[in-house]
């Protein structure tokens, strides 16, 4: 228990977190025997962790260490072992915030002293004394250089915040690259009449280049074109076209306040609850998505990045990684990833491609998304039948 208020709450009233009786301990005996514990010893051998919701990381191959997450420069934040069990149950995490969170939580970097808590990714409110608290990524007890060298307890009060997750946890934010001209408007438009695809995410853009357009009532993020060349795989050579875009959805900022960020083509039928159901396992790690077994690599149908991989990108992907004219945006960005130090997760099932594995069954019930489909009558085809068993469960309850 944290003083503060709670997100599992049906109001904001904080709790005082004073004990009542015996402590029931979290984990088996064995945990507090065998596990690390955090003192600063390596992790490795042991691969566990005594603390409650504390997982063993990677710095390198002879050093790790038990923490909640990894952010740190010059961690590979490789994951050994699993992460020590720990509040809040999987169960209240899949609801997202509540309602109250919204009003009285405050944003990153923010005062939270009378809020005691925070919306973000990753974010705590913590304690610098008994008049000041500010939500923040990280916090470490004694003098910060950045507050002219003054001394914080760095307590920390409330709930941390794992993402503004408006519809759903883990929280999402995906965006769509369009043509200002052709099907893809239509089918954008299609997805927004209908309350589908991206328009379920937590968050969502629509991007467009040299030009824009507009989507119910919001206009689409302009970036710079570019050239659009010939492969080395004989597939289009876009990776200058859309490194562009990726730096327009960096310097749009929405990626911040959300665990996950997705690219899905226009052309795909997205489902983000499925996709949320993929993800969860992988909340606060350094991860991207492997979604083809044909070349291990990503398929950008759908793209997907945790908040520590896109964090990585936008400050050293540049400098790590030029973009060359004659490779695919997906290829380009899986070798990137890889050079970032930036964990593969192979989930093949993630996406039906039948540019990939010749299959994009819209029935399979497990895909988050299905491609190509580049009309609306099939793209919608393949989303009715695609949530018609999760229709016909809720008519029968």
């Amino acid at each position: 228990c944290t003083p503060g208020p709670s997100f599992s709450d049906v109001d904001g009233t904080p709790w005082t977190c004073r004990k009542l009786g015996p402590t029931r301990p979290a984990t088996q005996p064995w945990v507090a025997e065998q596990c690390a514990d955090g003192n600063g010893a390596s992790c490795l051998a042991k691969g566990c962790c005594k603390q409650a919701g504390e997982q063993c990381y990677k710095k390198t191959d002879y050093y790790g260490s038990c923490k909640p997450s990894c952010n740190q420069p010059g961690w590979s934040c490789e994951t050994v072992g699993t992460r020590t069990p720990s509040q809040p149950a999987e169960e209240e995490e899949a609801r997202g915030l509540p309602e109250w969170a919204f009003a009285q939580c405050s944003g990153a970097e923010t005062g939270c002293l009378s809020s005691r808590c925070c919306l973000g990714m990753d974010v705590q409110c913590y304690e610098k004394d008994a008049h000041w608290a500010q939500c923040k990524h990280s916090c470490s007890p004694g003098p910060h250089a950045d507050d002219k060298n003054a001394s914080w307890t760095c307590r920390t009060l409330g709930p941390r915040s794992m993402g503004v997750s408006r519809k759903g946890f883990p929280s999402l934010y995906c965006f769509s690259v369009l043509r200002t001209v052709g099907y893809e408007v239509g089918l954008m438009q299609a997805q927004f009449d209908r309350g589908a695809g991206i328009v379920r995410c937590d968050d969502y853009n629509v991007l467009t280049a040299d030009g824009t357009v507009t989507i119910g009532a919001s206009k689409s993020i302009y970036f710079p074109g570019a050239p659009i060349t010939r492969s080395v795989d004989n597939t289009a050579g876009n990776t200058e076209l859309f490194v562009h875009a990726w730096d327009a959805v960096i310097g749009a900022g929405v990626w911040r306040n959300h665990t996950f960020t997705l690219k899905v083509d226009p052309d795909a039928v997205f489902l983000p609850d499925r996709a949320r159901t993929h993800l969860r396992p992988y909340v606060g790690q350094k991860m991207f998505v492997i979604n083809c077994p044909m070349g291990d690599m990503v398929f950008g149908a759908l793209e997907v990045y945790s908040y520590y991989a896109l964090l990585e990108w936008s400050t050293r992907g540049h400098m790590a990684c030029p973009a060359p004219s004659n490779w695919g945006e997906d290829k380009y960005m899986t070798h990137c990833m890889d050079l970032l130090g930036v964990s593969r997760i192979h989930d093949t099932g993630i996406l039906a491609d039948n540019l990939c594995t010749g299959n994009h069954n819209c029935q399979d019930g497990t895909s988050a998304a299905y491609h190509p489909f580049k009309d609306v009558g099939s793209w919608l085809g393949c989303l009715d039948r695609a949530t018609a068993g999760r229709e016909m469960m809720i008519m029968k309850q």
